[in-house]
Parts: C-alpha cells; structure tokens; sequence
C-alpha cells in the first residue's frame, strides 16, 4: 500500500524551494502527496527559525500537529531552520519522531525506513549542501517559480541568526544553476525569482562568477520575467543597474533590505555605512520606472527618538514603492543580544505602528497614482467572479495583488487598466 505524505512549509520562499525538493525526494520514492495531515502517514514540517516570532509559529503548527497526531497516529517529522537552531528542546519532545537538519533531506527515504522500524532519528549535517542541485524538485507554485543560486551567508550582521543555522555563504555552480532554470522554463514557468539570503554575493566564496554574469545567461533563456530578491546594498553597483536597465525581462524591481539609516545604528548592526540617499537616486536615476521594495528594523539597542525620526524622515522622503518591517528581538548567540540599550518591546511595537502608519499613507498613494492606468500582469489564479495577478512591480506573497475582471488564462501576461486602487491593491480589466 502506498503511504501518503503531507509537507507543511513555513518561512521564507527558500524554504518554499526546500519542501519542493522534500515533495521531489519522496515522490519520486514512491509516497502519495497529501495535503491533509489526518489522511497521512508521515506529516513533515519545514520550520523557519530566523526571528523569534517564526519560532513560535513553528511551535506552533507543531503543537497542533501532535493533538492530530494522537488521533491519527502518522509520523512527525520537524525539518528545515529549527532542528538546526533548537535541536536541544525538539529532541525532548518524545512525539516527534525525526529531526532533520536543513542539508539532510536528500537521506529523507532511508530516514522515513529507519521511523517506520521504530526509531527516532536526528540528524543534522553540514554535507548535503553539495548534493543540493542533484535532487528532484517538485514546483508547486506556477506559473512563477524560485531559484536558489546559494545558500547561507557571510555578511554577519550582529543581529542575524542565518550564519548560525545555515552556515557560510555557499553558491551553486552556475551550470547547475542553468540547467534548472532551463527545465523551468521548458515546463511553461513564466516568472523566474531569483532568491538567496544575500544573492549580490554570489560567486565570492569561490572567486569566480557573479550575479551580473548569471544574470547575462538566465537571460537567454527566455523567461518573459525574472526578478531579483534580497540584494544586499554593498552588493548594489552600476553594472547591475545597466543590466537591469538593458533587458526588459529582469523586472524593474529591486528588494534591498536597508535595516536603518541611522550610521551608529548600522555600525552596531555590522552593516555598511553609505550614503543611502544617493544610492536610492542613482537607481531611479538609471532605472526610472523601477519599484523599490525595503526591509527595516525598529527597536535596535541603542535606538533614541532622534534616531527613530530619523528613520521616519527617511522613509517619508524616499518613498518606497515598497516596505516591509521588523521588531528587533535579541537573538540568543548573535553579538546584538549582549547590546546595552535593550528597548522595551511596548516602545518598539509603538515605533513600529508609527512606521507603518506613515508607509501605509504612501502606499496609499503610490496606488492611487495608477488610477487609469494600463500595466502588465501575471495571472497567478482563477477566483469564483475574478482572476487575481501581480505586476512587475509586485513580488510574489508579500506585494500587492492585482484583481482582474475579463478573460485570461493562468500564466498569461495581460493588459489591465485600472479603475480601482487601495492601500495594497489594484483592480482593472482586460484590455483588449
């Protein structure tokens, strides 16, 4: 009898492309996709543990996953950040029955034999890292699709766990690289995202290649879209810029999380001091229709009002088409946790509402400025009364939808003029 597997991924969408390969792995051993819990056999949880509240979803969807388990009595597999951050307090828990670090998935068929004769695994290694590319992959999220070109990160940033639970930056060779980005498009992916936890870095752990020269041949290749995510500021230069300016098919978007303006702010981040201002314009400058989207953090030790204001001023005056924050939590082990000026959490959430209240006015209006307008959207799904899609200028899951009235298949790329903006979202039709 075939047994059934359930992936439940949590996270960012690196680890989308981890329970893809997970899905790949075992279906190709022969087990039956599930997508309820009840129904399986074994239930494998991809966690994220990067920040502190993602641990707590991860805890979660496990709590919850052993109250099914009791009635159900399929096997519990946690995988992914978690097991590599908090293998200490999961091998405690008696009804978990596998522990499996983030480079181990390829060991999954052996693993699952091992459980089913009885014993509970943990295993956690540095090694499969290598074998990454060789594994099957199973993508779930058409008509777009992630491609990780490197693992981990060097950067150390004094508040970031991600050196700590995947190690030094590690990239792939761009030959493999290729060839799954070829069988992507062969399959009829449309919108190619190009994901790393820093990709501006890849090449420099084994001095040889870089973005810009990937970027050249993912070109070729003919995706009508291909989008970069998590570019690290040093990382950004001319070259890049004119590349982007030069190929329609690279998005006119860019994702650099900035963290803080503030210079002893950065400095106490590890993160480099420049003259951010000038960076912003020299992107517009080449780039002019491009979207920005940014990352930052309230709350770091050692935050005044005057600098948190001078985070706000910055954010009112660059107006990104894009923003996402955080609430810095001390994490345990990195160098930022032992900081002086720990802030309490009542300021940093009420710093963090300000942020978002002055993000979201310019959101507002950014939105409203496409009133009338005709953009190109991705059709990503078919709802009851409307289709839903994004635009070049919207990342998949954390930018704005775009929702559509007319006809159009999954996958097209259509014209839509707008009639209807909000704060986070577009509505339009057809144009035929």
């Amino acid at each position: 009898m075939t047994k059934k597997l359930c992936v439940i991924s949590l996270g960012c969408p690196k680890n989308t492309v981890d329970s893809e390969k997970i899905i790949g792995i075992l279906g190709e051993a022969g087990y039956e996709i599930s997508l309820i819990p009840e129904e399986s056999d074994f239930v494998i949880v991809n966690t994220c543990a990067f920040i502190k509240p993602a641990i707590n979803e991860a805890r979660q969807v496990i709590s919850f996953l052993k109250d099914k388990k009791r009635a159900s009595e399929f096997k519990l597999i946690v995988t992914g950040c978690l097991p590599a951050r908090n293998h200490d307090r999961l091998l405690k828990d008696k009804d978990i029955d596998g522990i499996i670090g983030p480079y181990c998935i390829e060991r999954l068929p052996e693993i699952f034999s091992e459980i089913e004769s009885g014993k509970r695994v943990y295993t956690h290694t540095d090694d499969g890292v290598q074998q990454y590319y060789c594994l099957p992959r199973a993508v779930s999220t058409f008509p777009y699709a992630y491609i990780k070109i490197a693992e981990g990160c060097s950067n150390r940033c004094s508040y970031c766990t991600i050196p700590m639970i995947r190690g030094p930056l590690y990239s792939f060779s761009e030959k493999d690289i290729l060839k799954e980005a070829e069988s992507l498009f062969t399959s009829g992916i449309k919108e190619l995202v190009i994901v790393g936890h820093d990709i501006t870095a890849y090449g420099k752990d084994y001095g040889k290649g870089s973005l810009c020269e990937l970027l050249r041949n993912i070109v070729k290749i003919g995706f009508p879209w291909i989008r970069l995510m998590y570019l690290h500021p040093s990382g950004i230069n001319q070259e890049l810029l004119e590349l982007m300016s030069l190929h329609p098919q690279i998005c006119k978007y860019l994702d650099i999380p900035l963290q803080h303006i503030n210079p002893e702010i950065l400095k106490k981040m590890n993160r480099p001091v420049r003259g951010y201002r000038r960076m912003i314009e020299d992107i517009r400058r080449t780039i002019p229709d491009i979207a920005l989207r940014t990352t930052l953090i309230v709350g770091f030790p050692g935050e005044t009002e005057d600098m948190f204001q001078e985070l706000l001023d910055f954010v009112r005056e660059m107006r990104f088409e894009k923003l996402g924050a955080f609430i810095y939590y001390p994490e345990k082990g990195t160098p930022a946790s032992g900081l002086p000026g720990q802030i309490p959490y009542e300021k940093k959430n009420e710093r963090y509402k300000r942020l978002m209240c002055v993000q979201k006015k310019i959101s507002k209006e950014i939105a409203s400025s496409f009133q009338g307008k005709t953009v190109e959207v991705l059709i990503e799904k078919q709802e009851e009364k409307y289709l839903l899609g994004r635009t070049q200028r919207d990342a998949p899951d954390i930018d704005w939808t775009v929702k559509v009235h007319g006809r159009a298949k999954l996958g097209d790329i259509v014209n839509v003029r707008i009639t209807e903006t909000s704060f986070y979202s577009l509505e339009g039709m057809v144009s035929e």
